[in-house]
């Protein structure tokens, strides 16, 4: 009896731990639903993200226009593609009256984009999830990512756990879900070669997010101006 009551737990224990992973992965699969309502509203909070008239639209698929104006924001330059002049891109499809124009023009004087063909930018289809990784890494600081290296890379850097980036990698669609999954995921980790993370530089550096929105989201805490507070954080920086 005593036996059975073992076979009997360790069968019942084995069920549970099947059952948890197979919901942490479900979680950053596009038939699980939408899981991301809160990451959303704290990268909008962050002036980070935005909805449509119609809301969030997490459920939606990804285009490429919304990504090439996400990774602007993750780059801190949201506010210079928009105030920029003379952009131009050679995208036929991107006239100077679409919604993006400015944020793909922008992404592409930097090199941070480029078309489907040497006309065409193609700005409502959608965007693979290794593409957006790539571009999400991009603004980490690994100009190097490519979307063919792009979820190893992520799990490398610290982005994504090595699970999560697979499944995103394999998806058959990505939506603005995961996309936001993902940019929260990114303004907490760190840059490339630096202890620093991403939201620090978008604050300190760039002052696309506001510290006070920063602070308020627990994401971020006001560099101290004490000498010794900030020899105690070097020296952390230095042990990690």
């Amino acid at each position: 009896m005593r036996t059975m009551f073992k076979k009997l737990s360790m069968t019942t224990i084995s069920i549970m731990l099947v059952s948890i992973l197979f919901v942490a992965a479900g979680a950053w699969a596009a038939d699980a639903g939408v899981k991301h309502t809160a990451e959303a509203d704290s990268l909008n909070k962050l002036q980070l993200f935005q909805g449509t008239d119609r809301g969030y639209e997490l459920d939606q698929t990804l285009t490429r226009a919304q990504g090439a104006t996400m990774l602007l924001r993750l780059f801190g330059w949201e506010a210079a593609a928009a105030n920029a002049q003379g952009l131009s891109s050679p995208f036929t499809d991107v006239p100077a009256t679409h919604w993006a124009a400015k944020s793909v023009g922008f992404a592409f004087s930097k090199a941070l984009v480029h078309g489907v063909t040497d006309v065409h930018f193609a700005p409502d289809a959608s965007i693979t999830g290794e593409q957006f990784l790539a571009l999400t890494l991009r603004a980490l600081g690994y100009a190097e990512a490519e979307p063919q290296m792009a979820s190893e890379l992520a799990a490398t850097s610290g982005l994504l756990s090595a699970s999560e980036a697979q499944q995103i990698a394999q998806g058959a669609v990505f939506r603005r879900d995961e996309m936001v999954a993902v940019a929260y995921r990114a303004i907490q980790t760190k840059l490339k070669g630096s202890t620093r993370t991403l939201l620090q530089k978008l604050v300190e550096d760039d002052k696309a997010v506001s510290a006070e929105a920063a602070v308020a989201s627990g994401l971020y805490k006001t560099p101290s101006t004490d000498p010794m507070d900030q020899i105690e954080a070097a020296i952390r920086d230095a042990l990690k």
